[in-house]
């Protein structure tokens, strides 16, 4: 599971990135720290073999910092007229025979 979260008020960003196998957690990106966090002792050579990416993680903070949430912004925008609508739905049915 991966996304962003975008505070519309304040602008503050936040990513995440979690990892999952057999139904637990596995792995997980900890985008403050730039580390990969392993709570499970299974994960452990994935996690060191990420932490030791330098360039995927510059890679993990661009998405996190800057893709996602100018695509969030431009999805919010998409939606805003239905989003902010007043109006009650109205709706209309036809019977054919």
């Amino acid at each position: 599971m991966y996304g962003c979260e975008w505070d519309e008020e304040t602008g503050e960003v936040s990513g995440f990135e979690r990892y999952g196998y057999d139904g637990e957690d596995f792995f997980a990106l900890d985008l403050k720290n730039e580390q990969w966090i392993a709570p499970k002792q299974e994960a452990v050579i994935t996690k060191n073999r990420l932490n030791h990416n330098r360039a995927l993680m510059a890679s993990m903070k661009n998405y996190h910092n800057q893709i996602c949430p100018d695509w969030l912004k431009k999805y919010v925008n998409y939606g805003s007229s239905v989003l902010r609508r007043t109006e009650r739905p109205s709706v209309s049915l036809m019977i054919i025979y």
